[in-house]
């Protein structure tokens, strides 16, 4: 007779909080999922000799190009800037005019980070200069490069912005 009663007071007071549970499990995340994303890819050159000022051009680096690892670069030109549109898991392919090939694919996202991978070729070589695949940032930059130029090196600025 106890475990009668027992049972279902027992689930009058249970119910309310499995529903809740329930719903608190299985609502949904505000946060859309990464589809595709917008990117700028911009090639400089930075040499030795110059006044250390940057152009207007590439104002958007100049945070990175005072670091202590453009100390030795006193100028800075741009060489050519080229906007793709990734879709996910598609890849888009910036041919550049200095013989340079970049090819983009957005893999998703995670930890509310762009996934990419970046294959960067040069003419006349059959091994990638760089072939990774890397998390970044939501409209976040990554400098590439230090690619021997006559005049100084080759960086590439690859800035990704992710759309739902």
């Amino acid at each position: 007779m106890t475990s009668r009663i027992l049972a279902p007071a027992l689930s009058v007071f249970l119910l309310p909080a499995v529903i809740l549970g329930g719903l608190l499990l299985a609502s949904p995340e505000v946060r859309a999922e990464v589809k595709s994303a917008a990117c700028k890819v911009t090639a400089f050159l930075a040499t030795r000799d110059g006044d250390g000022s940057i152009p207007e051009d590439l104002k958007f680096l100049e945070e990175q190009l005072r670091d202590d690892q453009f100390a030795a670069f006193k100028g800075f030109r741009l060489l050519e800037a080229k906007t793709l549109k990734l879709g996910l898991d598609k890849a888009a392919v910036a041919a550049l005019q200095s013989s340079f090939k970049l090819q983009l694919r957005l893999l998703g996202e995670e930890d509310s980070k762009l996934k990419l991978h970046a294959n960067l070729m040069a003419a006349g070589r059959d091994k990638p200069l760089v072939d990774t695949a890397y998390k970044i940032d939501n409209n976040g930059v990554l400098l590439v490069g230090g690619v021997r130029h006559l005049d100084g090196k080759v960086f590439f600025a690859i800035h990704c912005r992710g759309e739902g």
